[in-house]
């Protein structure tokens, strides 16, 4: 969006538009490459906000949701947090009804830092919660651009259900200090809904492998050693019998006794092996463990080394993490530039806590409570350490001197990228959990991430799950990620 700059912003801010096209199947993961058809609905002027400085806004809507994207001019801000940015919908194109505020009578006043809101209707103010909005919101860490999905069923849209939402205006604010309005002039953008041009359903990704011999790896957070619990663990044992996985690695697990034998019992005509421990970090696999450490000193990230010879022509390593939480940004920031600074030592100069050949396969799991600096998923990405003082020089971490791969799963049965959910919390479900591979020597095969409540009754029958399966057993998602058995991968001088 940085090509706006060239324009001048006198002619930007007289574009205001009502959106009179079909809807767009938009996924809330991030990637914003689904928004390109959307039309703009409005371009606001530049350098008029004290702290945001919105630039373009585009609205559309699918048979569930209303979307919305927008982004700034300069600056990365977290929209969950450390700011008071409004935004106010019109849900009956009524200026009469609701909060009279920059020339709309708004239904809802969201205020993102607060991660709360209040529906006016019938002269009452009702406090609300991201539950009562279906609210998803991407991406979870500190970016210049955002998109949102708000339920077309939720009681602000439908006016406590007396409504279809089919017309609307909305109206971003600054908020306390700020003097950014989007748009400039009063009326709000508008937009509408048209109920009989819905874009498709989002087409399911079966759960099954493309190829056989694909090397199926799931990473899950378990919640408090979840797979002992026994509430919990048929939910988990139909879940991960269902994946089917050669590699499992977990997060909040610290007990290391009992896990290997569960999960052997569960696939009991195979060998499973568990890695040691790590504060609660453990790798389970069907191909036999070499080695296992851990990668910095708060035990917050291992690796493993997996005997995969037959199977990919080389030994696989996995690294698993578990970050620091929540508003830990230093710790999560120390963690991650540590962890960059031993794989640059143990790649460049073999200083490392076991034995390594030269363009071994890698994968980067876990559970890294990315919600804060989006930094932090540079420094894993691309080896962008920030102390270099004390964790030395940036590199580039894969094999060809290249960044490595962030995935972005898409939920199978829902166009959608959070990994955690909570619905009593302040916070929107987000994505907390990672996929990071070397491309130089892996080639990817079906990624997902599992979640039973989006899946309907047949295929939950067919395959032998139920619906609240994982709901019940963690507040996170498995994630899934297959590796194509490519022995070409990184041939023909790709590594040096």
């Amino acid at each position: 969006m940085r090509i706006l700059k060239g324009l001048k912003t006198t002619i930007l801010s007289s574009f205001i538009f009502s959106l009179v096209f079909s809807g767009h199947p938009i996924s809330i993961d991030g990637l914003f490459n689904d928004w390109d058809d959307v039309p703009v609905s409005n371009i606001d002027t530049e350098g008029d906000g004290a702290n945001a400085d919105f630039s373009v806004l585009k609205v559309t809507y699918d048979a569930e949701f209303l979307f919305i994207y927008f982004n700034m001019y300069d600056g990365e801000f977290l929209l969950q947090d450390w700011n008071s940015y409004h935004l106010f919908i019109d849900a009956d194109n009524d200026i009469s009804t609701g909060l009279e505020i920059h020339g709309i009578g708004a239904e809802l006043d969201w205020t993102f830092g607060e991660r709360s809101g209040i529906q006016y209707l019938n002269n009452q103010q009702l406090d609300i919660g991201q539950n009562d909005l279906t609210l998803r919101i991407a991406p979870t860490v500190t970016s210049s651009e955002f998109e949102i999905a708000i339920s077309r069923n939720s009681t602000p849209l439908t006016m406590n259900n007396s409504q279809i939402i089919t017309q609307g205006k909305i109206v971003l604010y600054e908020g306390e200090g700020g003097s950014d309005y989007l748009p400039d002039g009063e009326g709000g953008v508008s937009f509408i809904i048209d109920l009989n041009d819905m874009p498709p359903s989002p087409q399911p990704i079966m759960l099954e492998r493309l190829h056989e011999d694909d090397v199926r790896i799931v990473s899950y957070n378990t919640l408090n050693e979840g797979i002992l619990d026994e509430d919990r663990q048929d939910h988990f044992k139909r879940i991960i019998q269902t994946l089917s996985p050669d590699v499992i690695a977990l997060q909040e697990h610290s007990e290391w006794d009992e896990i290997d034998q569960v999960i052997q019992s569960w696939f009991p005509s195979e060998q499973w092996y568990a890695s040691w421990t790590y504060r609660d970090l453990v790798v389970l696999s069907r191909f036999q463990i070499i080695s296992d450490a851990s990668m910095i000193n708060s035990d917050r990230s291992m690796v493993a080394l997996l005997d995969t010879e037959n199977e990919l022509g080389k030994n696989l390593l996995v690294f698993n993490s578990h970050l620091s939480c929540c508003a830990n940004n230093e710790e999560r920031q120390q963690q991650v530039d540590e962890f960059a600074s031993s794989w640059r030592d143990w790649m460049q100069n073999g200083e490392g806590p076991f034995e390594l050949e030269d363009s071994t396969p890698f994968i980067h799991v876990g559970d890294f409570n990315y919600v804060g600096y989006r930094q932090q998923v540079e420094t894993i990405r691309v080896g962008d350490i920030l102390d270099e003082n004390q964790y030395g020089t940036d590199f580039l971490p894969d094999w060809d001197s290249t960044a490595i791969v962030e995935l972005y799963p898409r939920q199978s049965h829902k166009r959608m990228g959070y990994t955690w959910r909570s619905d009593g919390s302040s916070f929107n479900p987000g994505k907390l959990d990672y996929i990071f591979y070397s491309d130089a020597t892996i080639d990817s095969g079906k990624n997902y991430i599992l979640n039973t409540l989006a899946m309907d009754n047949n295929l939950l029958d067919y395959y032998g799950l139920e619906w609240n399966d994982t709901q019940e057993a963690s507040d996170h998602l498995p994630l899934v990620f297959d590796i194509v058995i490519n022995f070409d991968v990184g041939q023909n001088g790709d590594i040096p």
